[in-house]
């Protein structure tokens, strides 16, 4: 087994990670002790990686480039994240997400058929619940972006069936942290906090603050990734969440909390998403099952740390 900084082993071999410039990649990169042998793709290789790591320009769904070379274990991040980019180019989302996985799945397939694939989907694939969700429970998607990772994992599903290809498959519960994007909602709200303190306006506003979601950290997200690497069984499915629902609005009222006093939030309409689940909150059993221990990283220090990192680069 290959050691990491996380204390946890993975297997052999160099790693392959797609989607490395996005939000979790750089956290997942430096967790597992990316360096020299191992690969990072994306679409362009203007982002950052550890030194070493080879940078690879890789446009999913498309051709590997020829010299990329072999892996023994390949995490699939690439996709189109965000629910809001999937609603305003359905079509982008499904050739990203569904396409773009069967020809990474053909890509280890033909050049390492042996590699431990961790394919990366999201707990949208399930629908509204009062009940915790299971990896049982049924799929159920009520937008594109949940829709395409169902497909991309059914697809996934046939090919590793037909070709004994071994893909463990993750199903992360919405998780934040420095280097996200303001296109999720808590870097959002940070923006919006951050806008408002500088002119001097006592609001900010918000849409639908109801939902209760199942939030974790980065953080503990790529320690859950590399227990999955260590220990998943592949063919298996299993939810990275906490099992502890919180409300947005809880969420945006910490935000603002450790932002500083004399803020408030008004209500806007415009910016209620459509076709929202109002719960949403995970069994993290199968995991915990693996030795994840749970996440270590508390909403409240969480969520300082990512204002810090936005308010770092408003400023």
């Amino acid at each position: 087994m290959r050691e990491t900084p996380l204390g946890i082993p993975i297997p052999e071999g160099p790693v392959l990670v797609t989607g490395a410039g996005g939000f979790v990649g750089g956290h997942l990169m430096a967790g597992l002790g990316l360096t020299s042998g191992d690969a990072a793709a994306d679409v362009h290789d203007t982002f950052s990686a550890p030194p070493g790591v080879r940078k690879v320009p890789w446009r999913l769904p498309g051709p590997p480039p020829p010299d990329i070379g072999g892996f023994g274990t390949v995490v699939h991040l690439a996709a189109v994240t965000s629910v809001a980019e999937a609603r305003g180019s359905v079509g982008n989302a499904y050739s990203v997400n569904l396409m773009g996985t069967l020809d990474l799945l053909d890509f280890v397939r033909s050049r390492c058929p042996g590699a431990l694939v961790l394919l990366v989907s999201s707990s949208e694939v399930y629908g509204a619940s009062e009940a915790f969700l299971t990896e049982e429970c049924p799929v159920n998607p009520r937008n594109a972006y949940g829709a395409s990772k169902a497909a991309a994992e059914t697809a996934a599903g046939f090919a590793a069936g037909e070709s004994g290809l071994r893909v463990v498959t993750a199903r992360p519960f919405p998780h934040y942290g420095p280097g996200q994007s303001d296109r999720f909602a808590l870097p959002s709200f940070c923006r919006r906090i951050i806008r408002a303190r500088q002119e001097g306006r006592k609001t900010i506003p918000a849409g639908n603050l109801f939902p209760e979601r199942d939030y974790l950290h980065v953080s503990d997200v790529v320690e859950a990734y590399a227990v999955l690497l260590a220990r998943g069984e592949p063919g298996g499915t299993y939810n990275v969440c906490s099992g502890v629902g919180v409300s947005m609005e809880w969420m945006l009222q910490t935000l603002i909390r450790v932002s500083g006093p004399g803020l408030s939030v008004e209500c806007d309409d415009t910016l209620v998403r459509p076709a929202d689940h109002s719960r949403q909150v995970g069994d993290p059993g199968r995991l915990k099952a693996l030795g994840w221990a749970g996440p270590a990283k508390d909403h409240e220090s969480g969520l300082a740390e990512l204002y810090s990192w936005w308010k770092r680069r408003i400023e």
